[in-house]
């Protein structure tokens, strides 16, 4: 495995590592709980999301589309009254009392044969997809940023479009309804040898697992709907802001409660009073409090044209909405690359401290004192766990991806939380 390649399994799995690790901070009999079985006290609301954003459910809906005559039918058999020609096999109890019911004894009362699409595995498919689109209708009415967003939209379009397909309408109106299918209707698909069938078996199977918990299972779906849409800069980003959560969980007692989807401009995690944010706004400070070099600077990018907006922060942590911590994350493939890296991470935290505390050089070191600057891999230099800053010297934490899946950020959490 290459460099790169290796750089990028790393974050992948802080991204999911994270995820995982807030699920269990939120889980009240303790982070060493095994998360496999906590069964029913997991809240499983992020995890249903981004299960019904997996590719196995588009892949259902798509086939139904397409393909509808993949849905095959069964034959059944009901009870009809029959005078003459017997066309079924004679149900002859039913036969007697309906002949003494009505005093017809030409009447007789048989089982025929039928077709039809009311058939388990059309049931098993019709669920996964009514559930998935519920699931999804549910986070748009939580969180409106959604309707912002096309590949959501094209989603829930794809469900609704697979949902109006005519048996598929006739089997959620038939008495399976819209009832969670059971071990029967399981059976029934994992028999069947349509390849339909064995997907949505499949996506029903990983949906039971993530509900009770299994690590496995929340690993494969985070994997590829979480992590799979997202730049590998990003991916290091939300990763560490999902451990950062939990570190302030570990060292507060409370538990994380995590808002999806992660977005920026609401938090990611709430713990507590402590919220951390993916991609903060911090708005500039105003030009009478800029040195000379940035003020320079703005009056050349003003005279160019180009206005200024509000900087980005990688990931901050807020107490009752002031800004307490930092972190700014860089990204890079190249081993030479940690040392630029640093200096700009250096400069950015710098000016973020500055334009948080413009009134106070004092207030702003020692804020600066409280952030932390993220790499993805340290290579020949030495990360930084604990701030052991004196008068003279000017620290910051220093961590990279394998030292925050060892959860490196436990003893930042306990120096600069207050609890």
């Amino acid at each position: 495995m290459t460099l790169a390649d290796n750089l990028r399994s790393k974050v992948s799995e802080l991204c999911v590592d994270g995820v995982l690790s807030c699920i269990k901070e939120s889980v009240v009999m303790g982070y060493n709980y095994p998360l496999q079985s906590i069964g029913g006290n997991i809240s499983p609301d992020v995890l249903r999301y981004y299960w019904a954003l997996a590719q196995g459910v588009e892949d259902i809906a798509n086939t139904i589309i397409l393909s509808p005559r993949r849905m095959t039918s069964t034959i059944d058999f009901e009870l009809v009254e029959r005078r003459g020609v017997i066309s079924g096999a004679l149900d002859a109890s039913a036969t007697i009392l309906t002949q003494m019911r009505t005093l017809d004894p030409t009447l007789c009362v048989v089982n025929e044969p039928r077709q039809t699409y009311e058939s388990e595995p059309n049931h098993l498919v019709a669920w996964l997809l009514k559930e998935a689109l519920d699931i999804l209708l549910s986070a748009r009415r939580l969180c409106h940023a959604l309707n912002k967003m096309s590949w959501f939209n094209r989603k829930v379009s794809l469900l609704e479009n697979a949902l109006r397909n005519d048996v598929l309408r006739q089997v959620l109106l038939s008495p399976l309804g819209r009832r969670r299918p059971n071990r029967s209707t399981l059976r029934v698909a994992a028999k069947s040898r349509v390849v339909l069938y064995q997907e949505a078996l499949s996506v029903y199977n990983l949906l039971e697992r993530i509900e009770i918990g299994d690590v496995g299972a929340i690993r494969q779906c985070l994997m590829t709907t979480l992590v799979a849409d997202l730049e590998h800069w990003q991916r290091l980003e939300l990763g560490t802001g999902l451990k950062v959560a939990s570190a302030i969980s570990r060292t507060t007692k409370e538990p994380v409660k995590l808002n999806f989807p992660f977005i920026s401009g609401r938090p990611i995690a709430n713990i507590g009073s402590y919220e951390v944010y993916w991609q903060y706004a911090i708005p500039p400070r105003p030009e009478e409090k800029l040195d000379t070099n940035e003020r320079w600077a703005r009056e050349i990018i003003d005279e160019i044209g180009i206005s200024t907006s509000d900087s980005r922060a990688d990931v901050a942590v807020t107490l009752n909405g002031t800004v307490q911590s930092i972190f700014e994350c860089k990204y890079s493939e190249s081993e030479s690359a940690p040392a630029q890296a640093v200096v700009d991470a250096a400069s950015q935290l710098v000016r973020y401290a500055r334009d948080l505390h413009p009134d106070s050089l004092a207030d702003a070191e020692k804020f600066l004192e409280k952030c932390c600057i993220i790499v993805a891999d340290c290579n020949k230099y030495s990360p930084r766990h604990s701030n052991t800053a004196t008068e003279s010297d000017r620290h910051v934490y220093f961590s990279d991806v394998k030292n925050l899946l060892s959860d490196s950020l436990d003893s930042w959490a306990e120096e600069t939380i207050d609890v």
